[in-house]
Formats: C-alpha cells, sequence, structure tokens
C-alpha cells in the first residue's frame, strides 16, 4: 500500500493520490485531517475555499462514507 508524505497540510498544488481506494484507512483519514487544515487556512487567508480544496474535501469525505458502510 502507499503512503503519504508528513506535512500537516495539503495545498492544492500538492500531489494527491489518483484512487483512494488503494489507500490504508489511517492514510485516507491522514489525508482528510490535512485538506482540513488547508480548507481553514484558506477560508482565513483567502475568505474562501479553493476548488481543488473543496474537490478533495469531497472526494476524501465519498470515501470515509463508503469505508464505513462497507
Amino acid at each position: 500500500m502507499k503512503r503519504v508524505n508528513m506535512k500537516t497540510m495539503l495545498t492544492p498544488d500538492d500531489p494527491y493520490p489518483e484512487d483512494l481506494q488503494d489507500l490504508e484507512l489511517s492514510d485516507v483519514e491522514i489525508l482528510n485531517s490535512k485538506v482540513h487544515r488547508e480548507r481553514d487556512v484558506e477560508i482565513l487567508r483567502d475568505g474562501e475555499i479553493h476548488p481543488e480544496t473543496e474537490f478533495r474535501h469531497e472526494e476524501l469525505v465519498q470515501e470515509l462514507d463508503r469505508r464505513d458502510e462497507g
């Protein structure tokens, strides 16, 4: 399985996995946390969320929901 890097936020320019299903649950949770931190920074800094950050957030929510159902 793939591992994610250890930065605390995931900016829109940072690499992002093509398929979240290839990741361990803990890695998906880490990505989710990093995207949430990035969303918070963007809101405070820019007053809005970057579209790529929002897309990643939605994708992570869907993946976590899918795993909860399975």
